[in-house]
C-alpha cells in the first residue's frame, strides 16, 4: 500500500528542516529500513523516520486541535469535556467527532447534539473504541520492536493478516496476546 502524499510531504519537509543532504537521507533510508525511497515505507516505518527527524531537531508544526470546537461547548453535556480530552490525546480535530455524529445520527456537528445527551455519550463511546484500537496497535508495534520483527504475523505464526487488521479490535487483541506469548517464550519465562 502506498504511503499517503501528506505523510511523504511531511517526511521531505522534515528532511529539509534538519538540512540533511539527499545522499545522507538516502543512506538513512537504506540503513534504517533497507529502502531506497520514502514512498516504499510502511506507515510504521514512516512514523519511525519522523521520530528520527525529531531527534535530529525537526520541530513539526503543532496541530490545530481546537479548530472546530463547538461554539456551545459550555452548554453541552459534561461528556463533551471527555470528548475534547480524547481528541487531544489522539491529536484529532473536532471534525473527527463531527464525522462520528454524522455517521451515527445524521447530525453534521457534535455541537448540535446539545439536547441529546445519549447521543453525546455514543460519540464518546465511539472515540473510546478508536482510542483502544490505537493503543492496541501501538502495543503491537512496541512488541514487534522488542521481538526484532517487522511484521506481527511473523510471531503470530500466520501467513498474513486480513486486510484492514489494524482497525479490528479482536485481531489487535489476539495479536497482542500472541506477541506477548512470543516475547515470554523468547525470554524463557
Amino acid at each position: 500500500m502506498a504511503l499517503a502524499k501528506g505523510l511523504l510531504s511531511k517526511i521531505h519537509i522534515a528532511r529539509q528542516q534538519v538540512e540533511m543532504d539527499e545522499d545522507v537521507y538516502r543512506q538513512k533510508l537504506q540503513d534504517m529500513f533497507g529502502k531506497k525511497s520514502a514512498k516504499d515505507l510502511s506507515l510504521r516505518q514512516a512514523e519511525r523516520l519522523l521520530e528520527e527527524f525529531k531527534r535530529l531537531g525537526w520541530k513539526p508544526k503543532p496541530s490545530k486541535r481546537a479548530a472546530g470546537k463547538p461554539h456551545n461547548f459550555s452548554k453541552l453535556p459534561a461528556e463533551i469535556e471527555v470528548i475534547e480530552a480524547q481528541l487531544t490525546e489522539m491529536r484529532l480535530p473536532w471534525s473527527y467527532a463531527d464525522k462520528i455524529a454524522k455517521q451515527m445520527f445524521g447530525v453534521a456537528k457534535v455541537a448540535w447534539l446539545a439536547k441529546k445527551p445519549d447521543q453525546v455519550k455514543a460519540v464518546l463511546a465511539a472515540l473510546h473504541v478508536e482510542q483502544e484500537k490505537r493503543h492496541l496497535l501501538a502495543e503491537v508495534d512496541r512488541l514487534c520492536q522488542r521481538l526484532g520483527i517487522e511484521h506481527p504475523e511473523q510471531a503470530a505464526g500466520l501467513d498474513q493478516l486480513p486486510k484492514g487488521w489494524q482497525r479490528q479490535r479482536p485481531i489487535l487483541k489476539a495479536l497482542v496476546d500472541a506477541l506477548n506469548a512470543a516475547f515470554e517464550a523468547k525470554e524463557g519465562r
